[in-house]
């Protein structure tokens, strides 16, 4: 290279939003099913600014049906756009979205933290001996073991428990069959429940994980009903979001 010649170098079209997440695409109907604070999908839950992209094509039943893999492409797609704009760090509106993690971060110059269940690895070595991780999500029956072994959690699934809220009525309608309108005071309730009654029958569980990407809103809720520490989606963003933006310490010398 001559002197003065310089390799160009690609130029965002807006600087300062780090975090990118991934949206699938949501049924075109008449419910109110908002995004509140606490959601992935609010940005007012994020501490640093945050940019989002619709996932072209792809919805929830896709990425939990049998076609799960054909959205792949897709995912890639709007991931390496998200980075093309900026962003330095990507995760996704779905806990689910599990099964691209390995796809997405081979494909993209930018951190890749698509699920909550990321986290249960460190929780799972984190235990107490004799305690068990217990994760809270969307469906359980979606939960196979290719999407925890994706995630990196350990195959003796003794010391992981899953509580589903497929059957929970108005967290149902509202997120898995896009069929009702969103109550919060109600999914909040059942959300408390399933984590009560899923100690109950686990009394070893030590630890919560909520894998479901509109969980958060109630992890305080849930705190205060079992009295355990609980982890979500928002834990591990906001963790790994810190370490782009590290600010000097101030203090006594």
């Amino acid at each position: 290279m001559s002197k003065g010649e310089c390799i160009a170098k690609p130029k965002p079209p807006c600087h300062g939003a780090p975090v990118g997440v991934l949206m699938l695409e949501r049924a075109d109907d008449g419910f109110d099913r908002p995004f509140v604070p606490g959601s992935v999908g609010n940005a007012s839950t994020w501490s640093v600014p945050v940019r989002f992209k619709t996932i072209r094509g792809v919805n929830f039943r896709q990425i939990i049906g049998p076609s799960a893999a054909s959205a792949e492409a897709a995912v890639i797609e709007a991931a390496a756009d998200l980075a093309s704009e900026g962003a330095r760090l990507i995760t996704a509106h779905c806990g689910f979205m599990m099964r691209y993690q390995q796809a997405v971060g081979a494909a993209v110059d930018a951190q890749v933290l698509l699920s909550s269940l990321l986290l249960g690895p460190i929780l799972e070595r984190t235990l107490p001996r004799g305690k068990s991780l217990g994760i809270v999500t969307a469906k359980a029956s979606a939960l196979t073991p290719d999407i925890l072994g994706a995630s990196g959690l350990t195959s003796d699934m003794g010391r992981v428990v899953v509580a589903g809220l497929e059957d929970a009525p108005v967290f149902a309608r509202s997120f898995l069959t896009a069929s009702g309108d969103f109550e919060y005071d109600a999914v909040e309730a059942e959300a408390v429940d399933a984590a009560v009654a899923m100690i109950a029958e686990r009394p070893d569980i030590g630890m919560l994980l909520l894998e479901c990407s509109e969980l958060p809103p109630f992890a305080s809720a849930v705190q205060r009903a079992t009295g355990l520490p609980v982890y979500d989606h928002t834990s591990m963003v906001e963790f790994f979001a810190q370490g782009l933006m590290r600010k000097p310490f101030t203090g006594l010398g």
